[in-house]
Parts: structure tokens; sequence; C-alpha cells
């Protein structure tokens, strides 16, 4: 049943982000380098943007749950106060300080996770510990506070 739910769940997630981003839709025309997708074909990123969008995020470090030590508890997005807390994974920076604020410029992006269940049954494969699934994670492109944190 845990199975199923996840599958259901994953796929239904996939098809909402294909129809945000425009990918099933019919008429439109082919992209260009130069132009790329518009700010109202892209899926919404975890803060409520959409991906690609440059934001300054500001929290502190998650530290209950299964988090790990690069999960963010946003708490303001560009000036804009954030309630409850959202836990969003930071990319491109060493560990977050434990206790610390942070704040920090960049954007949200994404990426498929999982295992297609079609692939694990064509190739006999275990079941993935992540359902197959859209992720969502913010690329810090600066950090504002602390100055001991560093980019990769």
């Amino acid at each position: 049943m845990i199975r199923n739910t996840c599958i259901t769940t994953a796929v239904s997630a996939f098809a909402i982000a294909l129809l945000l981003s425009g990918c099933a839709s019919s008429g439109r025309q082919p992209l260009d380098e130069t132009t790329g997708p518009s700010q109202a074909t892209l899926p919404l990123g975890r803060l409520g943007h959409p991906l690609g969008t440059y934001l300054t995020i500001e929290g502190t470090r998650a530290e209950r749950g299964k988090v790990g030590v690069n999960t963010l508890l946003v708490d303001r997005v560009s000036g804009q106060d954030v309630t409850p807390p959202i836990g969003v994974w930071i990319d491109n920076v060493d560990a977050l300080p434990a206790g610390t604020r942070c704040i920090l410029n960049g954007y949200e992006s994404g990426k498929m996770i999982g295992l297609p269940r079609a692939v694990a049954e064509k190739e006999n494969l275990p079941n993935p510990q992540a359902c197959w699934q859209f992720y969502r994670y913010f690329i810090a492109t600066s950090v504002v506070e602390p100055e001991s944190l560093k980019l990769k």
C-alpha cells in the first residue's frame, strides 16, 4: 500500500511539474538558447517563486527530524516573512553552521530523484529509498551571513 501511494504521489507531482512547465501544452513554439522559458512557464519552488528566480533567503539550520547539515529552515524570502518556516536543502555551500542565522543569495532549482517503477521492474532492481519524484533545492550563489560559511 505504501509503495502504491508513493508511486501515485510521484506520478501526480511529475504530471503537475510537466503541466506547470508547459511541456504538456500544445501549440507552443520551441524555445531557443537566447530566450529560454518565461517565468510564467516554470514550476514553482518550495519557497513560492518560479524556479530560477533570484532570491535572498534567511533562516537557521534544521536540527530536528531526518535532515542533513544543509537543510535551512527558511523564515524570510526576499524581505518577506515566511510562517511557518520551510525546510530547503542548500546546495553549493559547506555544512550550514548550527544555531547561526544564515542569509544567502541564489535561486531554486529542481531535478528528478529516485527510480522510475518501469525501470525497476524491467531491470529487476530493488525498490529505491526515494520514490520517483521532482525534488526542489536552493543553489547558493553568494553568502551574506555568516562570514564563516563558504561556497563550494
